[in-house]
Formats: C-alpha cells, sequence, structure tokens
C-alpha cells in the first residue's frame, strides 16, 4: 500500500508533466512562418540542389540565441533573433569509405566506417558522446578570436544540399553562415571517394581582426574507444604536434590532465586510439599547436580519455581563406604517408634498434596475406621461413652447444688447477675454445637473431591496424587480441583472469624443447621454471605472437630429430705439472 506522502508526490508529479508543454511554450515561442519553411525545404529530399544563396535569400540569418556572443559587437540584436531549431542530421555525406552526418552547426555528429566494426558487431562510429556529461568525441571546431565566434556551437549553417554521394572522384557540400551583424563564414567539405576523412577550406570575412593574429582550428575529444579492452585503446592514445623537426607527444597516463603549447612551424597534430586516428594537415603550416588530454579518472579503464589538439593558424587580413586535410581513419603506414609530413611518425614501431624488423615482419606478412585470406595460415608459413633462413645457424649453435658438452671434464679440471688465478683460468679457456674450434657464443646466435623478430612480431600483432579481429580458426577470432577460452571468477597475479590455450601448448612444448637441450644438470630447475614463466607471460599477449612462439618450438624439435650431430668429440689430455723422476743408474 502507498502511504500519504507517496500518493501526494505523484499527483505532484503527474501535475508538473502535464504543465510541462504549457510551460514551454511560454518560454519558447514558435519560429516564424519563413523559418519553419526554410527547415522543411532543408530536410525534403527533393531539395538536393538548393544553393546557400537561394536559402539566405528566402530567411533572415537565425542565430541559436542560447549562444551568448556569436558575432555582432551589440549583444542586443542577437537576442532578437529567434533561435532555430538545432538539428543534428543537416547534411548526410556518404563515400565507399565512410557514411558522416553533419549537423545544423557544420559540425561532425556521425562518422561511421565501413570496412571496419566493432567486436559486438556494428560498424564502427569514430565519433561518440564521452560518458561525462554532453561532451564529444570525435569533431572540428573553430575560435575566431573573444570578439567573434569562439565556437561553432549555437550557429546555424545553410547547405548546398542536405545529400552528397560521392562513390568516385571528388565532391563537396558547402555551409553558409551570416551573421545578424553581415559577417560571412562558408565551411566546404570536400571529400575523395578513395581517402577517408575530408578537406576543409575555410573562408570568412567581416570579422574582427584579433590582437594575436591567429584562429585556432581545434581537433575536439580525440578518437572514441573502438576495443573491448579500453586499457589497450588508452595506452595507445594520446595526441602529437609536429613543432619543426620534433615530433611532440602526449598522454594522460595516470595524471588526469596534460596540457602543451608551443609556438612554431607545424605541419600537422594529431590525435589516435590503438588502431584509429584523426589529424589535421594545413596546407601552410601553422604557427604553433595547443594540447589538451582530461579524463575524470585515467587509472579507471572505462573512463573515456579526451583529447584535443589545436592548430594556431595565421590571420594576418580580415578575410581567412585556408585549406587543412583531415585523415579521419585507420591507422595504415601508406595512408598516413600520403600525406607527405610524418604522420606515419605516429605509429608506433618499438624502439629505434627494433624498428626495421618491425618494417620487415610486417612487410612479409602482408606479402603472404596477398594470396592466404587467413593469417592464422601465413603466420605458420612464415614461421616455415623463419626456421629455414636460421637453419644453417641452428646446426652451428647445436654442434657448438654438443662440443660444448664434450669439454665439460676438461674445463672443470681447468677451474680446479686455477682456483687462485681467474687471469690464467680464462687464458687457459680460451686456448681450449681455441685448440677445439669451440665458440661458446655460438649458441645463442640463433636466439639472438630471434628476439627482433619475435619483438617486431610482438609489436604489430598489438599495434597495427592489418591484424585487427583477423580470425584463425576455431575459438581463435582475433589474432590481435589473447585467445582466451573461457574466464576465471578469479584473476591470478601476472596471468588474469582468462584462459588462454595456445600459452599452454607453448609452455608444454617450451619444456620439450628445453629437456631435449639440457646439458648441464644444474640447469635442471629452469627446465620447470621457464615454461611456467612463458605461460604467465603470454597468457595476455595477442594470439597471433602466442602462435609463432609455440610454432617456433614446434619447428625446434623437429630440427633436434632432423640435424645430425657427431656422437663423441676427441677429449683432450689435461697435462698436470707433476715432479720429474730420477732415472736409476
Amino acid at each position: 500500500m502507498f502511504d500519504r506522502n507517496t500518493i501526494l508526490a505523484l499527483v505532484v508529479v503527474g501535475l508538473i508533466l502535464l504543465g510541462l508543454p504549457y510551460y514551454y511554450k511560454l518560454i519558447s515561442p514558435p519560429a516564424p512562418p519563413e523559418t519553419e519553411q526554410v527547415v522543411e525545404v532543408l530536410k525534403s529530399d527533393t531539395a538536393k540542389t538548393v544553393t546557400a544563396t537561394e536559402a539566405v535569400k528566402s530567411a533572415p540569418a537565425i542565430a541559436d540565441s542560447s549562444y551568448i556572443s556569436p558575432t555582432s559587437p551589440d549583444s542586443r540584436a542577437d537576442s532578437l533573433v529567434p533561435a532555430r531549431p538545432y538539428t543534428t542530421e543537416l547534411v548526410e555525406v556518404e563515400t565507399p569509405k565512410f557514411k558522416m552526418m553533419l549537423g545544423s552547426d557544420g559540425r561532425v555528429t556521425s562518422y561511421v566506417l565501413s570496412d571496419y566494426n566493432l567486436k559486438s558487431g556494428p560498424p564502427v562510429n569514430l565519433h561518440a558522446m564521452a560518458t561525462r556529461g554532453d561532451s564529444a568525441m570525435g569533431y572540428f571546431d573553430l575560435d575566431l578570436g573573444p570578439r567573434n565566434i569562439n565556437s561553432l556551437r549555437g550557429l546555424y549553417f545553410e547547405p548546398s544540399t542536405p545529400r552528397l554521394f560521392v562513390p568516385s572522384g571528388r565532391d563537396s557540400v558547402e555551409l553558409h553562415y551570416t551573421s545578424p551583424a553581415g559577417q560571412h563564414l562558408v565551411i566546404y567539405y570536400v571529400v575523395d571517394a578513395e581517402r577517408y576523412g575530408f578537406t576543409l577550406n575555410i573562408k570568412a570575412n567581416g570579422f574582427t581582426l584579433p590582437d594575436t593574429r591567429e584562429y585556432i582550428l581545434t581537433w575536439k575529444g580525440g578518437v572514441p574507444t573502438t576495443e573491448p579492452d579500453p586499457a589497450s585503446d588508452h595506452e595507445f592514445g594520446g595526441a602529437y604536434a609536429q613543432i619543426g623537426e620534433e615530433l611532440e607527444n602526449h598522454q594522460l597516463g595516470s595524471d588526469p590532465k596534460v596540457e602543451f603549447t608551443a609556438t612554431g612551424r607545424t605541419p600537422f597534430v594529431a590525435t589516435r586510439s590503438k588502431y584509429f586516428i584523426a589529424a589535421l594537415i594545413p596546407s601552410t603550416p601553422a604557427a604553433g599547436a595547443d594540447i589538451l588530454g582530461t579524463s575524470r579518472n585515467p587509472k579507471e579503464k572505462s573512463v573515456p580519455h579526451l583529447y584535443d589538439a589545436g592548430l594556431r593558424m595565421p590571420w594576418e587580413a580580415i578575410s581567412i581563406e585556408s585549406r587543412v586535410d583531415v585523415y579521419w581513419g585507420p591507422i595504415r603506414k601508406e595512408n598516413l604517408e600520403a600525406y607527405g609530413v610524418g604522420l606515419e611518425e605516429t605509429m608506433n614501431w618499438g624502439w629505434q634498434i627494433v624498428k626495421p624488423f618491425s618494417l620487415a615482419v610486417l612487410w612479409l606478412l602482408m606479402f603472404l596475406g596477398s594470396f592466404i585470406s587467413n593469417y592464422g595460415i601465413v603466420i605458420i608459413i612464415f614461421s616455415v621461413l623463419v626456421k629455414v633462413a636460421l637453419w644453417p645457424l641452428t646446426r652451428k649453435s647445436q654442434v657448438a652447444m654438443k662440443k660444448m658438452a664434450a669439454l665439460k671434464p676438461e674445463l672443470e679440471a681447468l677451474k680446479e688447477k686455477h682456483a687462485k688465478n681467474p687471469q690464467a683460468l680464462n687464458a687457459a679457456m680460451m686456448a681450449l675454445y681455441k685448440e677445439r674450434g669451440v665458440n661458446p657464443a655460438a649458441g645463442c646466435i640463433p636466439m639472438l637473431l630471434q628476439m627482433p623478430i619475435l619483438y617486431g612480431l610482438f609489436v604489430i600483432f598489438r599495434s597495427t591496424i592489418e591484424f585487427r579481429q583477423a580470425p584463425f580458426f576455431g575459438w581463435i577470432s582475433d589474432l590481435s587480441q589473447p585467445d582466451f577460452m573461457f574466464m576465471l571468477p578469479f584473476s591470478i597475479p601476472m596471468y588474469g583472469s582468462g584462459v588462454g590455450l595456445l600459452p599452454i601448448v607453448m609452455g608444454v612444448s617450451q619444456f620439450f624443447m628445453s629437456k631435449a637441450t639440457l646439458t648441464d644438470p644444474n640447469q635442471k630447475a629452469m627446465l620447470y621454471i621457464m615454461p611456467v614463466m612463458m605461460v604467465l607471460l603470454f597468457n595476455n599477449f595477442p594470439s597471433g605472437l602466442s602462435l609463432y612462439y609455440t610454432l617456433f618450438n614446434v619447428w625446434a624439435i623437429v630440427e633436434q630429430r632432423l640435424i645430425k650431430l657427431p656422437e663423441q668429440f676427441p677429449a683432450a689430455v689435461v697435462v698436470e705439472d707433476k715432479p720429474k723422476k730420477k732415472l736409476k743408474k
């Protein structure tokens, strides 16, 4: 049963709900008939060739009354202009690469990629609303100074067409805004059917020239999370600015805020996630850059990291005319290199010494992938090619290890003999190695060559989009992610809560490979410790890397069976210094 207070509260709430429509009519009178006619024309499917000039002639320029200081020096004049209803779908732009929606304020409201999907199935949308209030992620904004427009928010643009479809070649849509004071702002979105993103042509006249002689074009919010584990996006996320010859990279890390400002020749600014990037590339370098990163709780992986990256553009005359390329799409090396400003340097290839190996591994895998659609099979073939290439060195390594095992009694004798003289011991050991033709480091050479290849694979499987959601078979549905079969109700330190099969198989193969090559009984403990450590380490690594390393161990075991080694090596006789006996006469 409801008590009296509850019933009273329900009655009051009901009255409020009933009265809200009348209240809104009082505070927001309907728009004039001319405004409604223009809005209906723009929304109509038949109005595909309405020019901005015709639209401006048919209705007065109108600004959003919620915008405090758009363009007019007299703020009272703005307050007399009725507000036009904001619409998120003023213009639809579609190419084979993406589908984009533009709002009535000239900013992007949706950007859906055609060739990339979320793990859950829907296509990737690189414009999203963050969980922090109404903050959006993925759009550009314009600041023309304190006495002019400091944001496109609140403006209402007239489009040249409500829909732009570009199946091939290039085409554009024009957005026109005229303030009550007669200032004009035109934004051209130029799209290319073969490229992600668009080119912005911005023209403005009639605005007040600021003291800074600059206006700011900013990419807001960065790139939203697209992966099942947001922490991986946060790890690779950040904002970049090329200042002169220096590439600035700024990430939140554990800090809730990061800021950067610099003056100098700026060919581009960019923000990225793990697999996607948004970059502003002016036709002539900007005068400087501003970066701002914020997060309510950067340590919480579900909380978005927001990055703003701004270009400070020179403004020398009353009018403005500039062109800025906007690349907004997957992080692919060839796509970024096409702009010729070093945008590809925002990609992660590992340490500088490993970078050539990472690039070579990626090229070879992509080459094989052009013939074979399944990248799991590509990894199998790649592992065989690596083993064949290293076969001569591997055989030399195993022969060297066999020789070292044969020399062990003699080395122990030398250690006993020169126990108190380390220098003499080293000299005697080097002489013995030289006499028997043994190189103590030869056994490590194949592994040393494998390390940069292994690290290169680790880098490209974790951060290159080519392997994103690339399946192999069965439970391995994404070679860029761990191959978890099921999740534990608890988390194990280093191991995590997911259980992957490939790391376990790799650990077993590691045990048998180590057992076959074990020559020193004193190292027997490592025979059991190493496989366990490898399972713990690889469990959260990309399954493509685990697959390669498992195959590496399997081929190593096969090699041990195929490579014929001498059964025995001639042992040297260690001559000990003994007192000479006198001969009897």
